[in-house]
């Protein structure tokens, strides 16, 4: 029985290049490159990324993923125009149109994941042993939608059943050569994680929006917000009716809790994430072999704590720019040569700034991510590596990648499997 770690080369030559090339392809191009770009990250980290001494590869190409995202927007865009003829057309569904728009693409953009996930899976291999995805987009679909439905009506509690019950149809339907992986992971072992974040983050709403319902007799009334006639076009105010009434009061806790608790949210969102990747990757079987994690949280707030202050910083730093030349570029009747240069040099350090910011993401956020994940994962029995042979499954199409894409969902980098 031999032990292997994961390991990942901090050798990151070559990658601010690929991130400022990039960046400005992409604005460029009007976001056509981006498609290139994903590809070169994929490659870059996939390189990096070592298993029982040598390194993943990624044969995925910017061409594909192009094309794909073509075909699929031809696929969607008559779905998008539909419902908005629809709203259009019929005046008395135009109210229901986002939430028509929802029910009818949430169960796409699950398909579009699994999908997605194949060609990433297809696009990946290891001592020249390509992985593979079988199983079916449309089961997935039908499960998540149907679990998600479930966790909706228990408000939120079934929540980690649902991510364990498709995390393992994912790993139970991914090959490594003619190997096949499984997971073994349980929802309960999700649970205690979860429940501490819906305490904080979702319990407190819930309870505020009940007794929000409650002071309106679970009827919120349509003349609780009218127009401003002091203020300009289009701004509302709340109805002097109402202003000492339990309504108005219930509303603004009801405000302050999702205000308060949308912060928890982002400050316990690493700390379930972490326990949940790891419980994943704990769960993970090859045959014999299997991973076992040592995650932890504060890796991932670090990396998330150090890009806030680099955000913080940044939009600081304009904010204060702008404050100081603002002043200087008010002027009725055109900008003077200096304003113009003065506008000039703020537009550039806006666009330097999110430069660097996006190089930032990757550097600080995504490269720590992924080198937690793999420094921290050892595989048990790795022996067993020695014995995989390669497949001749079929390689993924374009399109898994393009309906992902075009659904908003296409991931570059993610961590875990």
């Amino acid at each position: 029985m031999r032990r292997t770690h994961v390991q990942f080369d901090r050798n990151l030559v070559g990658l601010d290049r690929i991130v400022i090339r990039g960046a400005l392809l992409s604005m460029v191009t009007f976001g056509v490159y981006r498609f290139w770009y994903m590809t070169e990250l994929r490659r870059f980290f996939w390189s990096r990324t070592l298993i029982a001494g040598s390194p993943a590869q990624y044969t995925g190409r910017g061409r594909e993923l192009f094309i794909g995202f073509l075909i699929a927007t031809a696929v969607f865009l008559p779905i998008y125009l539909a419902i908005w003829i629809a709203a259009l057309s019929f005046p008395e569904i135009a109210d229901f149109s986002t939430l028509l728009l929802v029910v009818v693409l949430y169960p796409l953009v699950q398909y579009a994941k699994y999908r997605g996930r194949r060609y990433r899976t297809s696009r990946t291999s290891w001592r020249g042993i390509r992985l593979s995805q079988d199983g079916s987009a449309r089961i997935y679909m039908s499960k998540s939608v149907g679990w998600t439905m479930l966790s909706l009506a228990t408000f939120g509690l079934a929540y980690p059943f649902m991510r364990a019950s498709l995390e393992r149809y994912r790993i139970d339907h991914t090959l490594v050569g003619t190997s096949r992986m499984s997971s073994a992971i349980d929802g309960w072992v999700l649970v205690k994680p979860w429940l501490i974040f819906h305490l904080f983050s979702i319990t407190p709403v819930i309870v505020a929006a009940i007794a929000f319902l409650i002071a309106t007799d679970f009827t919120i009334p349509r003349d609780l917000f009218v127009p401003d006639l002091a203020g300009p076009p289009g701004k509302l105010t709340i109805n002097e009716d109402y202003i000492e009434t339990n309504v108005v009061f219930s509303a603004a806790i009801l405000l302050v809790t999702v205000l308060i608790c949308l912060l928890l949210a982002i400050s316990l969102g690493p700390f379930y994430r972490a326990k949940e990747l790891k419980a994943f990757l704990n769960a993970v079987r090859l045959g014999e072999c299997r991973l076992e994690s040592r995650l932890k949280a504060r890796t991932i707030y670090a990396a998330y704590s150090w890009y806030a202050l680099a955000f913080a910083g940044f939009v600081g730093l304009l904010l204060g720019i702008t404050s100081v030349v603002r002043p200087a570029l008010t002027q009725v009747g055109g900008y003077t040569p200096t304003q113009s240069i003065t506008l000039a040099l703020l537009v550039l350090a806006y666009l330097a700034g999110a430069f660097l910011l996006n190089l930032l993401y990757v550097r600080v956020i995504q490269i720590r991510l992924w080198r937690a994940v793999a420094e921290t994962t050892a595989i048990e029995n790795g022996d067993v590596l020695e014995g995989i042979t390669a497949s001749r499954h079929r390689v993924a199409g374009a399109l898994d990648e393009g309906l992902s894409d075009a659904m908003g969902v296409g991931s570059a980098l993610e961590a875990g499997l």
